[in-house]
């Protein structure tokens, strides 16, 4: 009779250890070290996306190999697939040869303005017109901006990277997990990727007008964003690793995402009542790896959305 209660005695014995001390998906930390570290101050645990870490030294040092990945920068590609906006609206007979070269003419003494700003700046078009082009040009919907979206949308995305992309959130569908995401300028599926990794959710684009743009991210820029944080000087991924590690125990952080949108590292920590985001901004890239420009964002391999340069 011993023998055979054996057998069930052992099997409840490893599952009541296997809840006291779960595994740690740090691949050198033994069993024998986590019941110490639960035996000692820590007693809690840090998911870093779906691996769990039972210690701060677990999870730091697995943190390290995240920020090392989101370090690399994205190589673009020289592929060309969209027609330009302003031979796109000269077929569409809402400009003239003329006005086009003489727009073009003056875009080449200022690069960082795009061909529609000139366009409406000379005249030649009206806001709408450019807007509804990058439409048809992007093969997006143009969304009439009426009333601003929901706070709790916005403070979905850390403004700063809001202002970078010139992107606003539009709504969150829960129930499907699409995120409806608004660009003025073109779609950078490089931001739209990053969401998608952080936030467990499929994205949505649309365009609005560039005055629609500014006006809410002039609104959402004075609204309060308690939790966010900005580093603008460079660390390296040791160092990003130990300050996230910081102020995850801080915190005291249940779920922490990290992922590389364009010229950062956004970092978001998940605790049971607060929201905390921390934002690591990339080094400027060495002259040796300057790509030449396309106008093309970067879209990782197996991304269901291709990038379309401008």
């Amino acid at each position: 009779m011993s023998a055979k209660r054996c057998p069930g005695w052992l099997s409840r014995i490893r599952n009541r250890w296997a809840a006291a001390y779960p595994p740690c998906a740090q691949r050198d930390c033994t069993p024998m070290r986590r019941m110490w570290r639960r035996l000692g101050w820590w007693n809690g645990r840090i998911r870093l996306r779906d691996s769990s870490y039972c210690a701060p030294r677990c999870f730091e040092k697995a943190a390290r190999e995240y920020f090392a990945a989101a370090c690399i920068p994205p190589v673009a590609s020289s592929f060309e697939h969209r027609i330009p906006l302003g031979l796109l609206m000269l077929s569409r007979g809402q400009l003239t040869r003329q006005q086009l070269q003489t727009a073009l003419q003056a875009q080449q003494g200022s690069r960082h303005q795009k061909i529609g700003m000139w366009l409406e700046q000379l005249g030649y078009a009206s806001e709408q017109q450019v807007t509804t082009a990058l439409g048809l040009q992007w093969a997006c919907p143009v969304l009439a901006w009426k009333n601003p979206p929901d706070s709790g949308h916005s403070r979905l995305l850390p403004f700063r990277l809001l202002e970078r992309f010139r992107m606003l959130p539009v709504q969150f569908v829960s129930s499907t997990r699409i995120f409806y995401v608004a660009f003025s300028d073109g779609i950078d599926y490089t931001a739209l990727y990053a969401i998608e990794q952080m936030l467990d959710c499929r994205t949505e684009a649309c365009l609005i007008s560039r005055s629609s743009m500014d006006r809410e991210l002039e609104r959402i820029g004075h609204e309060p964003r308690a939790g966010d944080l900005l580093f603008e000087s460079w660390h390296d991924p040791a160092a990003m690793a130990h300050i996230t590690c910081n102020y995850a125990l801080k915190l005291g952080a249940e779920q922490v995402r990290i992922v590389g949108c364009g010229d950062y590292i956004w970092v978001r920590l998940e605790t049971r009542r607060e929201l905390a985001t921390l934002l690591f901004r990339h080094p400027p890239p060495m002259p040796s790896q300057i790509e030449p420009a396309t106008g093309e964002h970067f879209c990782p391999p197996g991304h269901p959305l291709k990038s379309r340069p401008a």
